[in-house]
């Protein structure tokens, strides 16, 4: 959505992560090049970090050095300046909310959501504090769950298909400022995207 969005600024994405990372933690095969080096190849103007799930675990308790690991790697990275030019703008989006799919064969998600909402402020602290971009996707896919037809995750946490499709506009709106709707056209783009994906991290 964003390539289609911003065609002409010949915008290259890479994705740096792994299931399971953490800020402090992000588990690699040994000789694994380091997610700094990995900025620095890709000479980074703008990265978008998406952290705050896994931390989520940790509750209450795990919140105040949650913000202080986020706003020392902000600083660290802005330091770096990736491109060799300058620092990077950086971008904080919130875990999506866990979706309720009204199943006994699985969580609700309301303990969950608590401990995500706490997480999803606490990055909104640190945007404001850093003076970076925030996108609040906890309270956009909340939104999105309650007008769905059908369930918009897996198993709850996971997104399907069309569940990706919906947060991707919401993503795609917050940084171009304008609404931004998918259409079948934008398919091969898609797969194009997808396909170019598979190939960088193999």
């Amino acid at each position: 959505l964003i390539q289609s969005e911003l065609a002409d600024k010949k915008i290259s994405f890479r994705n740096l992560a792994f299931t399971g990372d953490t800020i402090t933690s992000r588990p690699r095969s040994k000789g694994f090049t380091s997610p700094e080096d990995y900025l620095s190849h890709c000479k980074a103007d703008v990265i978008f970090v998406f952290f705050g799930y896994n931390e989520s675990f940790a509750g209450e308790p795990g919140v105040s050095k949650f913000k202080d690991d986020l706003g020392k790697m902000i600083d660290k990275y802005r330091a770096a300046k990736f491109n060799g030019e300058s620092a990077p703008r950086i971008v904080l989006f919130s875990p999506i909310a866990h979706e309720n799919l009204n199943t006994p064969l699985l969580p609700d998600g309301h303990g969950n959501n608590v401990n995500l909402a706490l997480y999803t402020g606490a990055i909104k602290q640190v945007a404001d504090e850093k003076k970076a971009a925030f996108v609040d996707l906890f309270s956009a896919s909340q939104g999105l769950y309650a007008k769905a037809d059908s369930p918009l995750t897996l198993n709850g946490v996971h997104p399907l298909p069309e569940g990706n499709r919906k947060i991707g506009e919401v993503i795609a709106s917050a940084l171009t400022d304008k609404k931004v709707v998918s259409s079948p056209a934008m398919e091969p783009l898609r797969k194009a995207v997808l396909d170019k994906n598979w190939h960088w991290h193999n």
